[in-house]
């Protein structure tokens, strides 16, 4: 198994008063090759939940459905769904439990979600099944470079519009600084009505200034 994917792979979140958004990088290589350039790894899994997943094409498609399916078993058998925290300790049992069992799943996470009593919601999780909720959070090489710029422009109270643009200058500093080409980044926000999808930004954001 390799772990490349988890450091090549980006992962951006930031959680504010009203909302939470998340950006994946959408490249998918195999080996030295780009496959795709518009891979969605911003999976929503609930109504008011959205997964960001770093991995190998496998572990993504295997781990999210079986969080997605029992999800929505949980709902249709109780009537009513999970919370973003039971959701994140649900993934992190099934991560968890492939750990112990020898079989695990190479996968780093961040969850973004709103909850009607606890408002807006970002956890991060990695390969290990530990887990933190965090005002912003990052995985991949492309976001170890984000880290700083979150830290000095993240405050609660941002709107939706200067959450995006503080994501913007995250994707910016990583197609400048970083050597891999991670040219598109998916954009999602979660807020109390739910998940809209944000304009994906690209080299031609910048370009179009």
């Amino acid at each position: 198994m390799s772990n490349t994917s988890l450091l090549f792979q980006c992962l951006l979140g930031i959680r504010c008063n009203d909302f939470t958004m998340i950006a994946a990088d959408q490249t998918n290589t195999q080996g030295v090759l780009v496959m795709r350039d518009d891979d969605d790894r911003l999976l929503e899994i609930a109504d008011k939940i959205v997964l960001g997943v770093n991995g190998t094409t496998g572990d993504i498609v295997q781990f999210t459905q079986f969080v997605a399916k029992n999800l929505r078993l949980y709902e249709m058998r109780n009537k009513y769904g999970l919370d973003s925290r039971a959701v994140i300790h649900f993934t992190r049992k099934i991560m968890a439990d492939g750990l112990r069992d020898g079989n695990p799943c190479l996968l780093n996470v961040l969850m973004a979600g709103y909850d009607d009593e606890a408002g807006s919601q970002l956890y991060s999780m990695d390969f290990l099944a530990s887990y933190v909720s965090a005002p912003f959070a990052v995985h991949g090489l492309g976001g170890f470079l984000s880290l700083s710029i979150l830290d000095n422009y993240y405050k609660p109270t941002l709107t939706e519009i200067e959450a995006y643009d503080v994501i913007k200058l995250c994707v910016s500093e990583i197609q400048s600084r970083l050597f891999l080409n991670l040219s598109n980044f998916g954009v999602k926000s979660v807020t109390k009505w739910g998940v809209k999808t944000l304009p994906t930004i690209n080299p031609t954001t910048f370009s179009s200034k």
